[in-house]
């Protein structure tokens, strides 16, 4: 008995060690490279006003629709297969990374020529601003270097090397600070555009160099004796549901902003719902942090079948996760007026969206761990339909109170949709945790 306990607590010390490692460069990463990300944004909106930082963001998240459609979903591939397999069979892993980069590359190629084709009849009769065309052609730029840069950050998270994705993020984040910062000051929104373009092409840079370092062998070497097409497949179909999720939010999230941009001073109401969720981005840093974490050790723990350890880390997690998002949401809800102000007068109207998306974070959390266990046993069926709920949620919420309520109509979707999203995915994960093969 003595030594099964000592067994156990050797086994539970490991998934401790395993996961404070991970967090510890992952919280590194993410807090310098968020951290100037975040001044740099506020410096970049008092600079703008609140107009053109709703066109930023209104641009971005076209793009990011696009985006999905370039194959968002590879990275969250690279890093569930990477993950699974590199310590049962590196060579298939070696597969995973090239497999998806190599498709990633292609969509993300289509995908910025069908944007840049289609960027005036999008600017005129969707977004309302035909003079954004040619800022929406540059930022396409985003599509290709984001998709390469997903897989890339993706493999890197599934093989663990989250001290090298620190080192990434935060040249990064140093990058885009001083871009960012004479981008808008020297060419306003077009200026921001390209900033953000070369933020994303510096990286695929330096995670390409990294990913090199990492695996320095010959890559043919991991094809001799494959079935590659069955592997393909396989990765396809994970990669077609994740795609499928992404895109059903991306596009709820994109019709809620078209909504309103649309009434009447819409891009000023979008600039200050931007602002507002900047707070409600700083504050879900950490779950989002942990989150590539979480999912490469759970991946990797039902590739080895270890039933028992893929329970106590969702568990861990789940409470970890809840606890450094609680009491940052209460103080910002109660300094959410000094908060806004802090991206100038125009932002000062955003305290009640602020409130409401802080209110959200907690449903966020649990809609991403939750949603974790799904995707790391390839429950990629159910985790499709959780985003779906998701996104006909927002759509209905949104389509009824953003005419009224402006931005805190689309602040009171995101909390509404991400709470019913979330009480749906308990019994879900709760189902999935207990089992050692995926459903």
């Amino acid at each position: 008995m003595s030594c099964q306990n000592g067994a156990v607590d050797t086994q539970e010390k490991s998934l401790a060690i395993r996961f404070v490692s991970g967090a510890y460069w992952s919280l590194v990463g993410a807090v310098i490279s968020r951290g100037v990300t975040l001044i740099a944004t506020v410096l970049a909106a008092r600079t703008l006003g609140a107009e053109g930082f709703g066109e930023i963001g209104m641009i971005q998240n076209t793009q990011g629709l696009f985006g999905v459609l370039a194959g968002a979903g590879l990275g969250l591939a690279a890093t569930k297969f990477v993950a699974e397999y590199r310590s049962v069979d590196a060579m298939k892993a070696k597969r995973c990374i090239l497999m998806t980069m190599l498709v990633s590359l292609i969509a993300g190629l289509l995908g910025t020529i069908i944007l840049f084709i289609f960027a005036g009849l999008l600017a005129e009769y969707v977004m309302s601003a035909p003079h954004l065309v040619a800022e929406l052609q540059v930022a396409t730029g985003l599509i290709l270097f984001g998709a390469l840069n997903g897989v890339q950050a993706g493999a890197l998270a599934g093989l663990g090397n989250f001290r090298t994705i620190a080192r990434v993020n935060i040249v990064r984040g140093l990058f885009l600070f001083f871009a960012l910062l004479l981008g808008v000051h020297w060419a306003g929104v077009m200026g921001g555009v390209i900033a953000l373009v070369a933020t994303e092409l510096v990286a695929v840079c330096v995670s390409q160099v990294a990913l090199t370092e990492t695996l320095p062998r010959p890559w043919r070497e991991a094809f001799q004796g494959a079935s590659v097409l069955t592997e393909m497949a396989d990765m396809l179909r994970f990669s077609g549901f994740a795609i499928s999720a992404s895109l059903a939010t991306t596009l709820a999230f994109w019709f809620a902003n078209v909504l309103l941009v649309n009434e009447e001073d819409g891009y000023v109401a979008l600039g200050v719902f931007n602002a507002a969720d900047r707070w409600r981005q700083l504050l879900l840093f950490l779950p989002a942090t942990f989150s590539q974490l979480l999912l490469s050790m759970l991946s990797n723990m039902h590739g080895n079948k270890e039933s028992d350890g893929f329970r106590k880390l969702f568990a861990m997690s789940l409470w970890i996760n809840i606890a450094v998002v609680a009491l940052p949401t209460v103080c910002l809800s109660l300094f959410a007026a000094q908060a806004m102000n802090l991206f100038g007068a125009e932002y000062k109207e955003g305290v009640n969206t602020l409130i409401l998306l802080s209110a959200s974070t907690l449903a966020v959390v649990l809609n991403n761990i939750l949603g974790q266990v799904l995707i790391s046993k390839g429950a990629m069926g159910w985790r499709f339909a959780m985003d779906i709920l998701l996104s006909c949620v927002l759509c209905f919420v949104a389509w009824f109170f953003v005419p009224s309520w402006r931005e805190q109509g689309l602040a009171f979707a995101y909390l509404i949709a991400y709470g019913v999203t979330a009480i749906a995915l308990i019994p879900l994960a709760i189902r999935y945790s207990k089992h050692t093969e995926g459903m």
